[in-house]
């Protein structure tokens, strides 16, 4: 009886694994190195074996991928860190199981995480959700009547990519300037803290390091220090922004924060609100704020879900 869904989330360093049942339960979890060389020509291959020496195929009901790069259709159209082109990962891979009855999905990885957390996380309950991952860079994932959001280039949510920044000169790894990710990400929150810093001739904690992280942004602005402060607000109006083009675009039920920056919880989304209710009035008093709830796991359970939203 194929009675299991293997949940599989792929990252530039590591694949993470999940075993469920039919009711959403995680029953094991695992992971394996990512084997990048040769444009990842071996990492399908290796996660194939991985389940085989897990689980017997025909226990199996089916696999879902959460894939760091634009998908649409189970087609990845590229991923640059797993150094992938365009593949055709449900065919590819059913090759590999030589398994034509185990259902073979996959999605981009911030909208898997997305779908994790409306099926098992804070966003429970609720169908029409946003997630942004606030980590070095800002990924993002929407879910609309609990659908995935994909887009016809797989470029749905792509969140950290909508240009928020007329002011600065940041260059974004897509190749443009003024992207979310350039000033709201913990290295936009960097960047924006370097601006204030060369600017201003106030005293600040922070012209003690050559280097500083987010984190060091954030605890000195609760200590009160002014350019923490500053760039910590400037950082979160712009995520304000982005969050309330989203809202007037779909006005999802629930806005998620995840990712290390989110570590922050409360203090981020009270700077957030603090601009965002400005940018939506008169049209919204009360959006729902929250602090993903899922963690690492947040992969593998939205993995789960694609499989038995497909089915």
């Amino acid at each position: 009886m194929r009675e299991y869904i293997i949940g599989v989330d792929i990252g530039g360093t590591s694949i993470k694994f999940g075993k469920f049942d039919h009711s959403g339960k995680l029953l094991e979890k695992w992971n394996i190195r990512t084997d990048k060389t040769n444009d990842g020509e071996n990492i399908l291959k290796d996660i194939a074996e991985s389940i085989k020496g897990k689980q017997p195929l025909n226990t199996i009901k089916g696999i879902g991928f959460g894939v760091p790069g634009p998908v649409t259709d189970n087609i990845v159209i590229s991923c640059v860190n797993l150094g992938w082109g365009r593949k055709n990962l449900e065919t590819e891979f059913h090759q590999l199981i030589n398994d034509s009855e185990v259902t073979v999905k996959a999605a981009n990885d911030a909208t898997i995480a997305a779908a994790g957390e409306m099926y098992k996380g804070i966003a429970r309950g609720y169908k029409n959700v946003v997630l942004f991952t606030i980590g070095t860079g800002v990924g993002g994932g929407i879910i609309i009547n609990n659908a995935l959001v994909e887009g016809i280039n797989g470029v749905g949510g792509e969140l950290g990519h909508i240009q928020v920044d007329f002011k600065h000169n940041f260059k974004c790894n897509c190749g443009k300037t003024g992207c979310l990710e350039t000033v709201a990400s913990a290295t936009g929150i960097v960047n924006v803290a370097k601006e204030h810093l060369r600017k201003s001739n106030a005293k600040s904690p922070l012209r003690r390091f050559e280097t500083f992280s987010a984190k060091k942004v954030i605890d000195y602005a609760k200590q009160g220090d002014s350019i923490a402060i500053q760039s910590i607000e400037e950082s979160m109006k712009y995520l304000a922004f982005a969050m309330a083009t989203v809202t007037y675009t779909i006005n999802p039920d629930i806005i998620v924060v995840g990712g290390g920056v989110s570590n922050a919880g409360k203090y981020i989304i009270e700077l957030i609100e603090k601009y965002y209710y400005d940018m939506v009035k008169p049209f919204i008093s009360h959006t729902n704020f929250a602090i993903a709830s899922l963690g690492n796991e947040a992969g593998i359970y939205g993995c789960c879900y694609l499989v038995k939203w497909w089915n």
